[in-house]
């Protein structure tokens, strides 16, 4: 099998989801970073891989994919390694529904809003917008709470093992512990807490964070 690409800029939450399976099923792999925010989505070769101009896009055997759901399902059902998707039906159902919910109602206010204009404060000194990052606080808080409730007793999102929905998961949430809002509102989610306390420190999360590249 030729080595897999994945196209995108490592501070990307999606790339990130794809970066932790490839980790997890310890595949290796080439990262061809894209600079999408100056433009590079846009170029005629890139809209061939992918005609959104978004990322993550891989390539694989002559094969392209795009879309974050797509790509982690096709790396788990195609590679060999620990399953990320469980054989039990309600613990899958389980871990679909909560990627759902933080992909429909997580990541406008938490990513695209909360943790954008922090990023935008700190790199470029830009003002956050008050009113709109105001609006964007219980929308993060209703989508988390709601995320903190299902998850169980076990180590993980979903269970007692690393599924799709850790991974998913994972980058959002590390990025918002690291914003005022998120370090006043995780205190007061303490199952989402503590599962991204034990996350923070798994070699595949450690390996693929922006912040220490």
């Amino acid at each position: 099998m030729a080595k897999l690409v994945l196209h995108g800029p490592d501070y990307s939450t999606h790339v990130r989801t794809i970066r932790l399976c490839l980790h997890e099923k310890k595949i290796d792999y080439e990262l061809k970073p894209l600079a999408i925010l100056r433009g590079e989505g846009r170029t005629p070769e890139h809209l061939r891989l992918h005609p959104f101009g978004r990322v993550p896009v891989i390539e694989h055997d002559g094969f392209t994919l795009y879309e974050t759901l797509a790509i982690s399902h096709y790396i788990d059902d195609v590679f060999e390694g620990v399953k990320l998707q469980p054989a039990d039906k309600k613990r899958l159902a389980r871990m679909r529904q909560m990627i759902s919910i933080l992909d429909s109602y997580g990541h406008q206010p938490i990513v695209s809003t909360i943790v954008a204009a922090r990023a935008e404060e700190a790199l470029r000194g830009v003002p956050v917008n008050a009113e709109r990052l105001a609006k964007a606080v219980p929308a993060a808080r209703h989508c988390l709470a709601v995320i903190d409730r299902m998850i169980g007793e076990g180590p993980f999102a979903t269970g007692n093992s690393l599924t799709l929905a850790d991974l998913h998961l994972a980058p959002t949430v590390g990025f918002f512990a690291r914003t005022p809002e998120g370090t006043r509102m995780l205190p007061n989610l303490p199952k989402l807490a503590g599962w991204w306390e034990r996350m923070a420190v798994r070699p595949s999360v450690v390996a693929t964070d922006p912040y220490a590249a």
